[in-house]
């Protein structure tokens, strides 16, 4: 409760008392009496009242806490989650760097030895590795029909962020290959 309310409870207990105490000087008679356990009943009642405000107050404290206590830690799941996400995310990368430049260091090494190596591979043909177009086609397609990631990741049962990280490497392969 707040301050005032005490003090307006107070109060009102006061008033109630002074008019309903026995004046000095006179006899108790019935009537008195009466009044004097009327109002030994009003401050039971305001007591029992101020008991259950006090209680309401504790109980309604402790859920905030707990509630509070609780999107903490949620928030902290969530934040460990995004790192892990990150950091997947950050090897993905490199390992896509890494394999544009190990596939343009094998084109070279082709071309300054494909002469000498024209007479044994004659009988193989080289196989390209499939892009990533072609390995997640169905993916493709539904982005060429216009659905979003949401719909496409829910339509194949994957991660939103999966859909999102196989689209950045399908852009990121085909600006290597444009260079």
């Amino acid at each position: 409760m707040q301050p005032w309310q005490y003090i307006v409870l107070l109060g009102a207990v006061v008033l109630v008392w002074a008019f309903a105490a026995p004046r000095r000087g006179k006899k108790p008679s019935a009537e008195s009496v009466s009044r004097d356990s009327g109002l030994e009943q009003m401050e039971n009642a305001l007591e029992q009242f101020m008991e259950n405000m006090e209680e309401s107050n504790r109980s309604l404290g402790e859920l905030v806490k707990s509630s509070r206590e609780q999107e903490q830690a949620e928030a902290r799941l969530r934040e460990q989650r995004i790192e892990e996400l990150e950091k997947q995310c950050r090897l993905l990368q490199e390992a896509i760097s890494a394999g544009a430049g190990s596939a343009q260091a094998a084109r070279q090494e082709e071309a300054a030895g494909a002469a000498p190596m024209q007479g044994e591979e004659a009988g193989r043909p080289l196989q390209a590795p499939e892009s990533i177009r072609a390995r997640f086609k169905q993916l493709f397609d539904l982005e060429q029909q216009g659905r979003s990631v949401d719909q496409i990741a829910k339509e194949l049962g994957i991660h939103k962020g999966e859909v999102l990280l196989i689209q950045q490497l399908a852009r990121q392969e085909e600006s290597v290959n444009a260079r």
